[in-house]
């Protein structure tokens, strides 16, 4: 019995977990935290920034701009991995990215041209300044085209930056295919913002026009060209935590964000990226990846609809606003975008995995 007792073998806590405990159950409880939780992360940096007085200047621009970061990354590696650069490859990577943005995006014009017609007569730019009926006709193009021109009247609050995005799709197409592409069109972009200035005055333009504010998509692309390299980098949690201290940094230089926060911001939200790319996630994250958007996309004229109760930017007005935008963003995921992306979007079978993750 000595013997037999001493043959057992023993096993630990990991090995049990992952031998005795059914996979699909042990997935069910665990959640890491991935791109898409990052993604939903920067999204309430955004929110809250609008919707809260208090709260610190800085992590809404770092935030926007780690979009651009994570679009760039991400769509270099789809037009990698799964589109090509054929005719047909670039057409249906088109295809998905309209179908992606577009429809969420008019039902949004729709919400908040609705709201403005309801308001009619009262201050509507309270929670953001862009907020109200275009003053001509050729905004009214611009919204509908999404143009990413200088606008007096937006239907979607912070559709400026949503604009920039749609159109950075396109030159993602040959930042993709070269990386001599991606470092010119970083170069560019980084001397139009040497030659706008790094002062505070500076900022709107430097932030929101077209060719300045793209400099974060070829900077999420070189990161894939370059992952191999650049992988011994990989530690989310310290990514993470440098991320988070970084844009706590204007507690200490307040005017540190409208200076030079917007470009080291790059670096942390590449780093962040890069470092939770590899991590396998499960439908939680997903689901607040899918839920950013929605987020990102009608917090502000959620808002809009207690500003009547609250007329003051609270943390309570915060607090109840952006549950209310949350439980919207998922019924509209859940509802409207996945039953279209399942219904329209153009499934490709990846050719390759170039970052070998």
């Amino acid at each position: 019995a000595q013997r037999w007792c001493a043959s057992v073998r023993t096993f630990s806590e990991k090995e049990y977990k992952e031998h005795f405990i059914p996979y699909n159950y042990y997935m069910t409880i665990k959640f890491n935290i991935g791109l898409g939780t990052f993604r939903f992360f920067l999204a309430f940096l955004v929110a809250i920034s609008h919707l809260w007085e208090n709260m610190i200047g800085g992590p809404a621009a770092y935030a926007v701009w780690g979009f651009f970061v994570l679009s760039g990354f991400l769509m270099t590696l789809i037009l990698t991995t799964k589109y090509g650069f054929t005719k047909q490859g670039i057409q249906n990577y088109a295809h998905n990215r309209i179908l992606r943005i577009y429809p969420s995006y008019i039902l949004g014009c729709i919400f908040g041209i609705t709201l403005l017609l309801i308001l009619n007569g009262t201050d509507t730019t309270v929670l953001n300044p862009a907020y109200k009926m275009p003053t001509q006709f050729c905004y009214y193009v611009h919204n509908i085209l999404m143009l990413p021109l200088p606008t007096d009247g937006l239907f979607v609050p912070v559709a400026g930056a949503l604009f920039v995005e749609f159109w950075a799709y396109a030159l993602m197409i040959f930042a993709a295919k070269s990386k001599s592409a991606a470092w010119l069109g970083l170069i560019i972009t980084l001397f139009t913002n040497i030659h706008y200035g790094f002062s505070p005055d500076t900022f709107p333009e430097r932030y929101s026009f077209f060719t300045p504010s793209i400099c974060g998509f070829f900077v999420g692309s070189l990161c894939v060209h370059y992952y191999q390299k650049i992988k011994c980098f990989i530690y989310p949690k310290t990514s993470l935590i440098v991320w988070c201290l970084h844009a706590m940094l204007s507690l200490k230089w307040e005017g540190y964000p409208w200076t030079y926060g917007l470009y080291t911001s790059l670096v942390c939200s590449a780093w962040v990226i890069i470092s939770l790319y590899p991590i396998k996630t499960g439908k939680a994250d997903k689901l607040f990846g899918d839920m950013s958007y929605i987020v990102y996309l009608i917090h502000t004229t959620i808002g809009m609809c207690f500003w009547w109760n609250y007329k003051e930017r609270s943390f309570l007005f915060f607090l109840i606003t952006f549950i209310i935008t949350v439980f919207i963003s998922y019924i509209w995921v859940i509802l409207f975008e996945r039953p279209l992306q399942k219904r329209f979007k153009r499934n490709i079978m990846p050719r390759k995995n170039v970052l070998g993750a």
